[in-house]
């Protein structure tokens, strides 16, 4: 805490005393949190903005802390929107310390409804029970993303948001939406019917970020790490985890494209287990923005990986 409120306090002299933090120009400068934010920003605001996301290519979104120069960016922009509930360490302090700033803040999760409970699926992922604190953040599973029809539910609120800050948009924002609410309805569709069939849809994963997809199309996961990657796994929690990946016989450990995890790579060993991976959409790497991949194509080929891995 000590840390992000001198890194404010340094970006507040900052905006007063130097020219390299971004001006406001005609198009609103909007900036995010993780990637799958930007996509539903850029594709609602279309050339009204510029949407950039604060994380660079390949971090760990759950634990990155902006730099100094990244929140003079946020106290000049028109707009910062964010997950919330836990899934971005630095943002709800950060808007906390910038109300005196001419700024507008949107958390998507400020309505908590769009989040599934946390509570009951740590408990099924895990097999025993979770304590937490008081914190209403550990008590729903962030990863609304990965659950194509809530990234409408997101846009949905992007969309009403903007309106209310730019109602001489309205129109184009609607229009916009529209056409993105169409992709993702046929995303949600390829997963449904590439999936409907399977009878066997268990997984090792590196932590527990794809509950949705159990939600949604059945897949269960069986996750080594908790909601959050930084969440370590006990020495029974392990235990039980490859007892039961014998017991199903999974032959698969999936890994996250942009992170590492050892944890993992043991396990894998001991299960003479094969990789594959599956993106986490967080934050793109240097590979993707080369290759001009978005979170539609990212999730169409994870859908290939889930067709692979499930019978």
């Amino acid at each position: 805490m000590k840390k992000i409120i001198l890194l404010l306090m340094a970006s507040l002299f900052l905006i007063g005393c130097t020219n390299e933090a971004p001006k406001k120009e005609t198009t609103l400068t909007i900036y995010t949190s993780i990637y799958p934010v930007q996509y539903a920003t850029e594709q609602i605001t279309g050339d009204l903005a510029t949407v950039e996301s604060l994380y660079p290519p390949g971090v760990d979104a759950h634990t990155y802390e902006p730099t100094t120069r990244q929140l003079t960016y946020i106290a000049r922009s028109d707009l910062f929107i964010y997950i919330g509930a836990g899934m971005e360490s630095f943002a709800e302090r950060t808007e906390e310390a910038l109300q005196l700033e001419d700024t507008n803040f949107l958390e998507i999760g400020e309505d908590e409804s769009i989040f599934r409970e946390a509570e009951a699926a740590h408990e099924h992922e895990h097999g025993h029970e979770h304590h937490h604190d008081d914190d209403h953040h550990h008590d729903v599973d962030p990863h609304i993303w990965f659950d194509p029809l809530r990234m409408i539910d997101m846009g949905e609120r992007i969309k009403i948001h903007l309106s209310t800050l730019y109602p001489e948009h309205e129109a184009i924002f609607e229009e916009n939406f529209l056409q993105y609410k169409e992709k993702l309805e046929t995303l949600d569709a390829q997963f449904t019917n590439t999936l409907k069939d399977k009878s066997e849809k268990q997984m090792i994963v590196t932590h527990a970020a794809y509950g949705y997809w159990e939600e949604r199309y059945g897949i269960e996961q069986l996750a080594i790490s908790g909601i959050s990657s930084s969440e370590e796994p006990s020495q029974r929690e392990l235990v039980a985890l490859v007892k039961r990946a014998n017991e199903l016989d999974l032959r698969y450990i999936v890994f996250e494209k942009n992170s590492s995890n050892h944890v993992a790579s043991i396990i894998q060993e001991n299960l003479d287990a094969k990789d594959v991976y599956i993106h986490n959409l967080e934050t793109l790497t240097e590979e993707d923005v080369n290759m001009e991949r978005d979170y539609m194509s990212i999730m169409q080929e994870n859908l290939q990986v889930l067709d692979e891995i499930t019978k």
